[in-house]
């Protein structure tokens, strides 16, 4: 964990990699989530409405999926890395008022949500 999917309209234009490498590298340094289990996405929609149909407005929602038992001061740090990272990489579009950004965390129930991490196998040799 965790599985990270950054949301966004189709005329979002951020630099997903840099922005992932980041990302990971702050939730890591908390010590609240381990870099092995890392795994992040990026997904675009074609199709979407904001506020009144404008075109030009954009949207970006950075989700989080997250094991239970984190402290709710553990998930509010993470909220606040990830919208001061939104913050930075899509700046100018704050500045243009044209965007709105937001985290979101939700959190998966041991035994009921399964995870088999093979990659780690790789690393615990």
């Amino acid at each position: 964990m965790p599985h990270i999917t950054l949301e966004c309209s189709k005329n979002v234009k951020i630099d997903a990699k840099a922005f992932f490498d980041e990302l990971c590298h702050q939730l890591t340094e908390t010590g609240h989530a381990p870099k092995l289990g890392m795994k992040c996405r990026m997904v675009k929609s074609k199709q979407f409405y904001i506020i009144d149909g404008n075109p030009d407005y954009k949207m970006v929602n950075l989700l989080y999926r997250l094991r239970e038992g984190r402290s709710e001061e553990v998930l509010i740090n993470f909220s606040e890395i990830g919208m001061s990272l939104l913050e930075k990489y899509l700046q100018k579009d704050c500045e243009e008022t044209n965007i709105i950004i937001s985290t979101e965390i939700k959190e998966l129930k041991k035994g009921i949500d399964l995870n088999k991490n093979y990659i780690r196998k790789k690393f615990e040799k």
